[in-house]
């Protein structure tokens, strides 16, 4: 089972230009109840280039629904990503890779339906249904105490934590 990783105190990128906060309107996020620290992505007209980001400030439903994201690119956080690399195309979990540093990450919906709201990056290109393209949220990175010979991961079925840098404006 896959665990929520806190990660709101967590951003390694500390250097300047690292932050470009911008603010969402909850309605208009795939999970339109947004966690402090954990990765969103903006619905668009055209599937796979959707702006993503990692939530600075989630707001309150009753008092202002709207999430500050941090959509800078460059900027890294730590997250949980599903290596997934394929679905059946009804949404099932086909198949699963190593995770290795550089490789890219995706937000997707399908994987954060599949661990119930616990994990919104994979390494699938594609969503659940084969159909449609994940945007591209980042890159792998090393963890600040990970070294070269935890990298690659194993390809058995894992949700795990890591160093994910953003790449801003995400294009498919």
């Amino acid at each position: 089972m896959t665990v929520r990783s806190i990660s709101q105190s967590y951003e390694m990128s500390s250097e300047s230009n690292r932050e470009r906060h911008v603010i969402i309107p909850w309605a208009r996020l795939f999970d339109a109840t947004p966690t402090l620290g954990d990765p969103a992505c903006v619905t668009c007209v055209l599937t796979g280039q959707e702006l993503t980001g990692t939530v600075v400030r989630a707001g309150t439903v009753t008092v202002d629904a709207y999430a500050e994201l941090n959509v800078a690119d460059g900027a890294i956080y730590r997250h949980n990503v599903r290596n997934v690399l394929t679905y059946d195309g009804a949404n099932n979990e086909a198949t699963w890779g190593a995770i290795n540093i550089g490789d890219t990450v995706y937000y997707d919906p399908t994987a954060d339906a599949n661990t119930a709201g616990v994990c919104k990056l994979s390494t699938s290109p594609l969503r659940g249904d084969n159909a449609t393209s994940n945007p591209i949220f980042g890159k792998i990175l090393m963890l600040q105490d990970q070294t070269a010979s935890d990298f690659p991961t194993v390809a058995t079925v894992l949700s795990d934590v890591y160093a994910v840098m953003q790449t801003g404006v995400c294009e498919s």
